[in-house]
């Protein structure tokens, strides 16, 4: 099972393992897989642990600094995670601790963005973050480069289009038919786990039925893969 994941991780941007390891914690499975990153050590005093517990929130119990509370139990629209930082984490996993089945993820690669909006444009997109944190800087581009790598972003909440090939990038992602030709992907069991390259592919979330409040996620970011 493992040893498949890195061919499919570099050719759809994803992999998705079902009900692996379900007894195992979150961050063993994800120190398994390669080398995590430690928030609580990269931003000490912020309260942010390393292993985040993802769950259904009303919007009104949630900052505005957090995607809950900006959208609550609606639809989270397709995003880079923390694409405000010079350099977001290269690859984020999603394991399943007590799953729905009507509550989906929503991948999007950017090989299925480009045709419309060119890695030209996108290198000269350049966004400000909405607020300066440490962590984060004051601009970034849709496209950078990392050591051999691209590094491609985009946040309809945490970053605001300056030029315009940025409000070009924001106009083409706000458009529906997107939701036709992502991935949809329930976590529906224990152990049910998502593991996505942050800068080769988008992710989202269906809106939370009433029915499935209970639905709980934990988020492990990696800055490499072993696999």
């Amino acid at each position: 099972m493992i040893s498949e994941a890195s061919t499919e991780l570099t050719q759809s941007g994803f992999v998705v393992w079902r009900e692996f390891k379900p007894g195992a914690s979150t961050l063993d499975v994800s120190a398994a897989i390669g080398k995590v990153v430690e928030i609580e050590r990269l931003l000490p005093g912020r309260g942010i642990p390393t292993v985040q517990a993802l769950k259904p929130r009303e919007r009104e119990t949630v900052g505005r600094n957090r995607y809950s509370g900006n959208y609550g139990l609606g639809e989270f629209p397709l995003h880079s995670d923390l694409a405000h930082w010079p350099l977001p984490p290269r690859y984020l996993l999603l394991k399943c601790i007590e799953g729905v089945r009507d509550v989906f993820t929503s991948i999007l690669p950017w090989s299925l963005i480009l045709p419309s909006f060119g890695m030209s444009a996108l290198q000269r997109a350049v966004f400000a973050c909405r607020k300066r944190r440490f962590g984060s800087c004051g601009l970034v581009r849709g496209m950078s480069r990392h050591q051999a790598g691209c590094v491609l972003r985009w946040d309809p909440l945490f970053l605001r289009p300056l030029n315009t090939p940025a409000k070009e990038l924001a106009a083409l992602m706000s458009a529906p038919n997107w939701a036709k030709v992502s991935t949809q992907i329930p976590l529906f069991r224990p152990g049910d786990t998502i593991l996505i390259d942050n800068w080769q592919v988008l992710h989202g979330r269906s809106a939370i039925p009433v029915s499935c409040t209970g639905r709980r996620v934990e988020r492990v970011y990696l800055s490499e893969v072993t696999l």
